[in-house]
């Protein structure tokens, strides 16, 4: 998943051009030329946004950048280990511009040693936004064979149009697993409290702290893991338990009929939502309040009572 940080901001040092870095581009930064570089080639696509969501955070932050040259940084994590990515941590400049976030998702597939064959799943807070010229962007930079799907993470998609509740929660994405999507949230917590010290250190100062925290970050999680995936099978083990009742009591309500046609749509749309997400749609049923008390009998059709949108 990708997702900026506007707290790890740096305000402007007159001494800017006296910075000695030691070991730039070595560890989660990236070599400040080929960055710099990758900006200025990239080509900015303004893209309309196909729904009106709350989330003003980017544009809020441009308000209080007069006396900063860095607004935060940008970054990439793993949804399953919750760590940083390697090399995937890039400054902000102008905001978290479609651009940036372009950099640090290459980089973290350059480093990462990522198999084409796996896929890709890119949690973003705005994916259904930033999707859309994703390809015509940086569809020549990524690995030959390489399928990438979008998704919004749990808190975000709420804030977001119904529509992109069925088209990029993870709960309607097939073998996407049980996940919130929202890991860099709790990452960053943690790393907002040493990010007021590097706000007036030197820039190549500034890259070394935040080298260090990260690859610290990443190494606790490492010697955690272990412990980490066996209280989550407890738990995993536990609610599918509880999913399965759940299920059992819908199915003998609804009837069998309307369970075979359900999945029949469901299978349908999911193995042609890659070249179409509109299919999708069919998880929102419209329906009135009498209709949800009135459940059809088993061998009662549809009849219109329940309708996709």
């Amino acid at each position: 998943m990708a997702d900026g940080n506007f707290k790890a901001d740096h305000i402007r040092q007159s001494t800017g051009d006296k910075d000695v870095w030691l070991s730039p581009g070595s560890s989660m930064l990236p070599h400040r030329e080929e960055y710099t570089e990758f900006l200025r080639a990239a080509e900015n696509i303004k893209t309309k946004a196909p729904c009106k969501n709350s989330f003003r955070a980017i544009e809020n932050t441009l308000l209080y950048a007069k006396t900063c040259d860095i607004n935060g940084i940008v970054a990439i994590a793993c949804l399953r280990h919750e760590c940083f990515a390697p090399g995937s941590v890039a400054d902000l400049y102008r905001g978290e511009q479609q651009k940036n976030v372009d950099w640090v998702l290459l980089q973290s597939l350059k480093y990462s040693n990522m198999d084409p064959e796996q896929g890709l799943l890119f949690f973003y807070d705005i994916a259904c936004q930033y999707s859309v010229h994703f390809q015509r962007r940086i569809g020549h930079w990524l690995p030959v064979g390489l399928d990438t799907d979008f998704a919004i993470g749990q808190f975000h998609v709420h804030g977001h149009k119904e529509k992109c509740l069925f088209r990029f929660s993870s709960m309607f994405i097939p073998q996407s697993g049980v996940v919130i999507g929202e890991i860099l949230e709790s990452l960053w917590a943690n790393l907002n409290a040493v990010t007021p010290a590097m706000r007036t250190a030197t820039l190549a100062h500034r890259a070394e702290m935040l080298d260090n925290h990260i690859c610290d970050s990443n190494h606790k999680k490492a010697l955690n893991i272990v412990r980490m995936l066996c209280k989550r099978y407890v738990l995993a083990h536990k609610r599918a338990a509880d999913a399965e009742d759940t299920r059992d009591e819908i199915a003998e309500r609804v009837g069998a009929k309307n369970i075979v046609a359900w999945t029949d749509a469901v299978v349908e749309a999911e193995s042609t939502r890659y070249i179409d997400l509109s299919v999708m749609d069919i998880y929102g049923m419209s329906a009135s309040y009498e209709d949800h008390l009135a459940v059809p009998a088993e061998d009662e059709p549809l009849n219109g009572e329940y309708q996709w949108i």
